[in-house]
């Protein structure tokens, strides 16, 4: 097997291995909703509002500058494939960008769970829940947008 071609059913199981890891990370959300739901809000040792005020900034700054840094990572993905070819480093390489972006959308929820017990604002933190989700669902993974990367990847390495 050459190292720019796949096995049969190599994207699917690619496919399969990214969805379950979205699905293991969508899977927080639920998780989140039972915590803001059960645990009444908390008095900390800072301002509720302060603590809404940071956690929904910190979270809108991590969840919005996902994308951009997924698609500076899939640049470097496609740059890396154009030197060395190797489809299968690009199927991983692709794993790992899915990873760092569910994993910052991560952040996201746990901003909302915090910003529910110890915050002064469970609107914020519902937003910020169903924000999270939303983006997470966005992000779900698809043969077309694997298939494009590919082709990206190929016509950036035949330039």
């Amino acid at each position: 097997m050459s190292s720019t071609s796949l096995q049969p059913g190599e994207i699917d199981r690619h496919l399969r291995s990214m969805r379950l890891m979205t699905i293991g990370f969508l899977a927080t959300v639920p998780m989140a909703v039972a915590l803001m739901l059960l645990f009444p809000e908390r008095v900390g040792s800072a301002p509720p509002m302060a603590v809404s005020f940071i956690a929904a900034a910190a979270a809108l700054w991590i969840g919005f500058t996902a994308n951009r840094d997924a698609q500076a990572r899939l640049d470097r993905v496609k740059r890396k494939f154009a030197a060395k070819g190797d489809l299968q480093e690009l199927l991983r390489d692709h794993r790992l960008v899915n990873l760092a972006v569910l994993a910052r959308l991560e952040v996201m929820v746990i901003a909302s769970v915090v910003a529910s017990i110890w915050g002064g604002s469970s609107a914020a933190a519902w937003g910020v829940l169903a924000l999270a989700a939303m983006m997470m669902a966005l992000s779900w993974p698809s043969a077309d947008k694997t298939d494009l990367l590919i082709q990206r990847a190929r016509e950036q390495r035949g330039r």
